[in-house]
């Protein structure tokens, strides 16, 4: 009888065990299912939802720019990182899978120069550093080879260590992913590009290398132009630059500047107190007075401390909000005007006049003495007095030859072209000259995208946060996970 009910106890236990088994067994085949359902449906999801960008420098995020780009993309674009198979910058691969999920046109692959080494002979008969990208569409082809990706800058102090010192300098590194990538979906995709021709004959400023940088960055392109040598301006001439001239156009000059306007051209003017007047260069004044715009001859001087810096011929005029000037960055404060000269409204011209920079109603012209110096800087009787502008914009209709609007900027003073003023107003006034240039480009959005400085800081611990930290780690989160085994087990066993 004992043996009998011990056999039947023991079989009724063996097949309980088996239906547990059986169910533990089912259950983690469903989880298992269901994990590789997830992970198949999660892969198919935009990078956009998958990718969280938990980087402390956000190397991953775009911005407004960027999604404004690559949403009026409308042709297939082809990013190809140049690198052996596992040595691929993961920064850039994960920003562009970003750029990927944001738009149906973008492709992103990898190619090996090692296994395809006639690749990028196609584009390019540069030696490209690995992790390189190469951009494509159908109109053209875009190389950004990875020290563009990634660029050094050196400080003051840098150089002067390793002059006298001989310390190699480190630098800083920033990232320009986002700038570089957009920019080259921007260059491959847009059916014209705009081109600035530099007016030259009249002793006119050139661009400096680092204004070039900042005009091509925005995918226009750059020429040179003399009216003396043509009959007509080229066709694709979208702006006009007159940087700071010595001297004044001719008559024919002017009429071709005047029909070009007619037709919907641009033009940026730079002048200086130093070399224009009314009265010395009456060509170019009455191309700005027909279109409503005339100077005050001298140099202007601020009484508002909050309009200039150091000597108030120093000025740190007001910003305006329209045309141009929405362009310009919120985060950019400041541009130095020194030494300029005013412009006044005349009312006379047809088009719409657009104030950018302007100075306070305390304000003042100098006329310059014929010494080239003034007794006082005080204002004087006869000195003009009121607000007046440093740079103003002016549009209005054209024929539609060239474009629907004409638009003209004139600034009065060669420190918005100048680098040494950009860098003393921490790039002030490349950013306002940058938004004159992207608006009569007619960019949909300006391309000034500040790199990514590549500081991450370490995980720093106390000596008592260490041994706090290594307590826990070390002893209790163990002994708790001991503690939890052995009550599930004393609980198992009381079944």
């Amino acid at each position: 009888m004992n043996t009998e009910k011990k056999t039947k106890t023991s079989g009724s236990r063996n097949r309980k065990m088996l239906k547990i088994g059986s169910f533990n067994v089912t259950v983690t085949a469903v989880v298992i299912v269901i994990a590789v359902l997830v992970n198949l449906f999660v892969g198919e999801l935009p990078g956009a939802f998958t990718m969280l960008d938990t980087s402390s420098l956000q190397l991953y995020t775009v911005g407004e720019e960027t999604e404004g780009v690559l949403a009026g993309v409308d042709r297939d674009v082809y990013f190809y990182v140049l690198a052996e198979r596992g040595t691929e910058d993961s920064t850039i691969v994960n920003l562009l899978e970003r750029y990927e999920s944001l738009s149906k046109h973008v492709k992103v692959s990898v190619i090996d120069p090692a296994i395809n080494p006639a690749f990028i002979s196609q584009y390019t008969e540069e030696q490209l550093s690995s992790n390189s990208v190469i951009v494509t569409s159908d109109l053209r082809h875009y190389v950004l080879d990875y020290y563009e990706i990634y660029t050094t800058q050196y400080s003051e102090e840098d150089y002067y260590n390793y002059m006298y010192y001989g310390v190699m300098p480190t630098g800083t590194t920033y990232f320009n992913g986002e700038l570089a990538f957009t920019t080259a979906v921007d260059y491959v995709t847009r059916e014209d590009l705009p081109v600035l021709y530099e007016l030259e004959g009249h002793g006119e400023t050139a661009l400096d290398a680092t204004y070039q940088t900042y005009i091509t960055a925005e995918n226009v392109g750059m020429n040179t132009l003399s009216l003396l040598t043509v009959d007509v301006i080229p066709a694709d001439c979208s702006i006009i630059l007159i940087n700071n001239p010595t001297g004044d156009i001719n008559g024919d000059e002017l009429n071709m500047l005047r029909q070009y306007l007619a037709e919907g051209g641009s033009i940026i003017l730079v002048t200086s107190y130093a070399n224009y007047s009314e009265l010395g260069m009456p060509n170019l004044s009455a191309l700005a007075a027909e279109l409503g715009l005339e100077p005050a001859d001298g140099i202007v001087f601020e009484t508002d401390r909050n309009h200039y810096t150091g000597y108030p011929y120093s000025l740190l005029p007001g910003f305006g909000s329209t045309g141009p000037m929405a362009l310009v960055s919120e985060n950019t404060r400041y541009a130095l005007m020194h030494a300029s000269h005013g412009i006044i409204a005349n009312g006379k011209g047809e088009g719409s006049v657009i104030p950018m920079l302007s100075t306070s109603s305390g304000a003042y012209v100098k006329a310059v003495p014929a010494s080239g110096s003034f007794n006082t800087m005080d204002k004087e009787d006869g000195d003009l007095s009121g607000q007046f502008y440093l740079a103003a914009a002016v549009t209005g209709t054209a024929d539609g030859t060239r474009e629907a609007d004409y638009r003209f900027v004139w600034y009065a003073s060669p420190s918005i072209t100048s680098s040494s003023d950009d860098s003393y107003i921490s790039g002030g006034n490349s950013a306002v000259f940058m938004g004159s240039v992207s608006w009569m480009a007619e960019n949909q959005i300006s391309l000034s995208i500040l790199a990514k400085q590549l500081q991450v800081e370490a995980l720093t611990l106390t000596a008592a946060q260490s041994s706090l930290w290594s307590i826990i780690v070390i002893f209790i989160l163990p002994l708790a996970m001991l503690a939890a085994g052995f009550v599930v087990w004393i609980r198992r066993r009381k079944r």
